[in-house]
Parts: C-alpha cells; sequence; structure tokens
C-alpha cells in the first residue's frame, strides 16, 4: 500500500485519486476511465476538492497545491515566472550561438540547357530547343 499522504485529511480516497491522475498528466476522461467510474462523478469530485481547499479553478492550480502539500514543492506564480524567464534566457543565448551554416539558406537552383539550330532539311527546320540558363 502507498504511504499516506498529507492531503488524506483532507480529501476523500476518490478525490485524492483524481488529484493524482491530474498530477500524472491525466485528463478527466482519462481519469474517468482508469477509475471506472463517469467522467460527470470525476468532474463533481474536481469540484468537490477546490471548493474544499479554495484554490482557484484551474487544473495547474490544483496540481501546484497537490504537490506543495505533498511533497513540499514551491510552485508559487513568482518562481514560475522567475524559472520561465531563465528558460528562455538560455535558449535565446543557445539560439545566438548557433552557426547558421548553408543549411538554414536555400541554395539556388542551376540549370544548364543549351539551345542549337540544325541545318534546313527540304521544307522542314528541326529545331533542338535546349536553353542555357544560369543560377536563377
Amino acid at each position: 500500500m502507498s504511504r499516506p499522504l498529507k492531503t488524506d485529511s483532507i480529501l476523500t480516497p476518490a478525490e485524492t485519486r483524481v488529484a493524482s491522475g491530474y498530477v500524472s498528466g491525466m485528463i478527466a476522461k482519462e481519469i474517468a476511465g482508469a477509475a471506472g467510474v463517469s467522467p460527470n462523478t470525476v468532474a463533481r469530485q474536481t469540484q468537490s476538492i477546490y471548493d474544499k481547499t479554495g484554490i482557484p479553478r484551474s487544473t495547474n492550480a490544483l496540481v501546484a497545491w497537490f504537490l506543495s502539500e505533498n511533497y513540499g514543492l514551491d510552485l508559487s506564480e513568482f518562481r514560475r515566472r522567475v524559472g520561465a524567464a531563465l528558460l528562455l534566457l538560455l535558449i535565446s543565448f543557445q539560439t545566438i550561438n548557433t552557426d547558421f551554416s548553408s543549411d538554414f539558406v536555400r541554395q539556388g537552383r542551376t540549370r544548364r540547357v543549351e539551345v542549337r539550330r540544325t541545318g534546313r532539311r527540304g521544307r522542314r527546320q528541326e529545331d533542338e530547343d535546349t536553353l542555357d540558363l544560369t543560377t536563377i
């Protein structure tokens, strides 16, 4: 059996399963399928979690609350924004340092076609059409 969570004193076992489902990245229909209940049941249990905890009605807020209560992870809005800004800086420095080699530049096409006219044969003139084009 799994170890008791700090949220067990606040939530029913069914609500804890729903919250754990959201934490693992599932959507309501997936949680309902895994638990063998109706999606409406999961919606009611989710609403009950929001009412009991007083957290805003968003799955992200529910996941942040669940992780902070049970595992001591602080996922406050400020820390998430700072983390996102640092990640953006890291990605932008990586992009600046990238060598933009010829892989990213489209090379022109070269076509070489020749035009020649052959001599007159009888009343008809035969043309062999070929054009000499340079890079377009």
